[in-house]
Formats: structure tokens, C-alpha cells, sequence
């Protein structure tokens, strides 16, 4: 009686044969999830994180999820008087200290956000991509980044403010709810670095004004309807003397052009191709958003084409040609019922 022949595979445990299954097993994993991060699902995983980000966690918990920040300043400012205190006295005491700190999330949106103590005081979401365009609530009303407007918002605003220059603009508004919304201060506005920025025109503002930061209604009511929201900074009980004036943010809203624009690759000091073509977008860009921009300040009679230029006296033309037919055919009838008669 022959034996068995013997299997070509074993069937043995064989324990480094086990490991080295669930080391691949485990370095494939980390790689999708790693590559899908980077490319289809950066969008949702850093709205994942965003979300998690809310005024008064500790700097750390916001480190921990989205690494240390890029970029880190120090600002001053002054706290509110309490009602037995008077506004000059112990002025230094009520001075503090705070840290603001920069994220770039995967090119898509900047993260700024506003520490005491450790503490984020206020953070804000500036979105500088069409493919990232989350949804946010401002109290009980949605709004998306980059395609909301601001008339979606009822014109409740505590405050609003506008600034332009020869290269810098914008444009933000406070909503305050109360208890109701958790004592928190929403405030929307347009960033120039952001996506789908619109200035505003240098005549819109109102010259009774001295600070020159508000806005005349009726173009104000205008640039509402008209102009996307690229930019939300949440806020807790910022109880500073800076942001009940409104100028606590300066002339940005967010993320400061400034200060990250430098680590653009069209701004390296070591020249590279890809920097080269950098340059040249960012060119190209420039001279179509400026072509836009003077477009859209000319006069309506000027904007309008050649063909429509031409249009009343068409529709002149067609009028004559009209009542000319008619009359022809009212002398045809009259002649034809005058024949028929006969």
C-alpha cells in the first residue's frame, strides 16, 4: 500500500510566515489611507478635523489634530474695563497677550486661529479652493464658502466694516444671537486671498464716515446680493477693546496675504521651473481678475455690444414696417369688399 503523497502546501503554523502577512497587511493599509488623504479624501478629512475646532479647546487638542502650525505671531491688545474700574486706570494691567497661529490644510483653506493662554479665543476658515467649499452654520442659517452671499443672511449685522487700497480689500460683518447662538460672534466677510474675492469700489463708502470703513446702503445692499462669503471667524466672549471697535483683525479677515503669500513657490529665492510656472499663473491670473475688475467699473453704456447698440433703432425699423403693412392691408380689404360689392 503506497502512502499519501505529500501536499504542496504546509499546514503548519509557521509564525514568521504569520508576521510577515500582517506587516504587508498593515504597510498596505497605511499607504491607501495615506494616499487617499492626500488626493480624493483630503477635502473630507480635513473637514473632518475642522470640525472638531471650537473657541475655548486648548492649542494642543488643535496641534494634535492638524500638526504644528506654519506660521506664529504675537499681538496685544486690551481688555474691557468691568463696570467698577475706569477706562484709564490700570491700562497696563488689562493689557494682554495674544498668539495667532497659521495652518495651510492640504491647499485648500488657511486656519487661523486666536490664543490666551493657550487658549483659541476665536478661529477662522478662509477657503482658497472651488474644490473645497464646506457648509457652515451662522447660527440657525447655512451658508457655503466661497458661494453663499451675504444676502442670505438677514442684514442684522452688529457692525460692518470694508477697506481698499492699491492691492489690498475687504470686507466683514458681525452677527451676534446671543444665548441663543452660545454667546458667540459670527463674523463673515470677504478675504482678498481667498477664493472668489470681490472688492469693493473706492465711492461706495460713506464720507460722513472718519474711520472710511463703512459702506453707503444702497451699494452696500448691492455687494451683499452680489459678493460670495470666503471667509467665517468664529468667535467665544472676546471681551477686548480691539474688537468692539472693530479693529481687532486690521485689514484681513483670517488669514493674513502678508504673511503667507512669501512661502508661495513663485516667492523662493532659489529659482526652480516649477517657481517659474508659478509666476506665470499667478501672472495670468492677476491680468484676468484685473480685466474683470475694469469691466465691471464701466459704464453700462459701454459695456454694452455693438449689436445691442444698435437695437432701438431695429426695433424702430420693425415698428415702421409693421404699421406700413398694416395699412397696406387695411387698403387691400377695403378695396377687395368694394370689388365683391360690385
Amino acid at each position: 500500500m503506497k502512502p499519501d503523497p505529500e501536499p504542496w502546501y504546509s499546514t503548519s503554523l509557521n509564525l514568521w510566515q504569520l508576521a510577515g502577512v500582517l506587516v504587508a497587511s498593515w504597510t498596505l493599509t497605511k499607504t491607501l489611507t495615506e494616499g487617499w488623504r492626500r488626493t480624493v479624501g483630503r477635502r473630507r478629512h480635513v473637514t473632518t478635523r475642522l470640525r472638531k475646532i471650537a473657541p475655548g479647546v486648548r492649542h494642543d487638542y488643535v496641534e494634535s489634530l492638524l500638526g504644528e502650525p506654519k506660521w506664529q505671531s504675537t499681538m496685544h491688545c486690551t481688555r474691557l474695563a468691568s463696570n467698577g474700574e475706569s477706562d484709564e486706570a490700570d491700562a497696563g494691567k488689562r493689557k494682554v497677550e495674544l498668539t495667532v497661529r497659521t495652518w495651510l490644510l492640504s491647499k485648500l483653506c488657511y486656519l487661523v486661529t486666536w490664543c490666551e493662554d493657550d487658549l483659541v479665543v476665536m478661529y477662522g476658515i478662509t477657503t482658497t479652493s472651488w474644490w473645497f467649499r464646506p457648509w457652515v452654520r451662522v447660527h440657525e442659517t447655512r451658508i457655503r464658502l466661497g458661494k453663499s452671499t451675504f444676502a442670505v443672511l438677514a442684514d442684522s449685522a452688529v457692525m460692518h466694516r470694508a477697506w481698499v487700497g492699491n492691492r489690498r480689500f475687504g470686507y466683514f460683518e458681525e452677527h451676534y444671537f446671543g444665548n441663543v447662538g452660545g454667546y458667540r460672534s459670527w463674523y463673515v466677510g470677504v478675504n482678498d486671498f481667498g477664493y472668489n474675492a470681490f472688492p469693493v469700489a473706492d465711492d461706495w463708502f460713506d464720507v460722513a464716515d472718519l474711520s472710511h470703513t463703512r459702506l453707503l446702503p444702497d451699494p452696500r445692499d448691492g455687494y451683499r446680493v452680489s459678493a460670495p462669503i470666503n471667509t467665517v471667524v468664529v468667535s467665544g466672549i472676546a471681551l477686548y477693546e480691539e474688537v468692539q471697535d472693530g479693529t481687532f483683525f486690521g485689514i484681513s479677515l483670517g488669514v493674513d496675504q502678508d504673511l503667507v503669500r512669501l512661502s508661495d513657490p513663485e516667492y523662493h529665492v532659489l529659482d526652480s521651473r516649477i517657481g517659474r510656472a508659478h509666476r506665470r499663473i499667478r501672472a495670468w491670473r492677476w491680468d484676468r481678475n484685473y480685466r474683470r475688475w475694469e469691466k465691471k467699473q464701466r459704464p453700462r453704456q459701454v459695456q454694452r455690444p455693438a449689436a445691442w447698440a444698435a437695437l432701438p433703432a431695429a426695433c424702430s425699423a420693425l415698428v415702421l414696417a409693421f404699421s406700413l403693412a398694416a395699412i397696406l392691408l387695411t387698403f387691400l380689404g377695403a378695396g377687395f369688399r368694394c370689388w365683391m360689392c360690385a
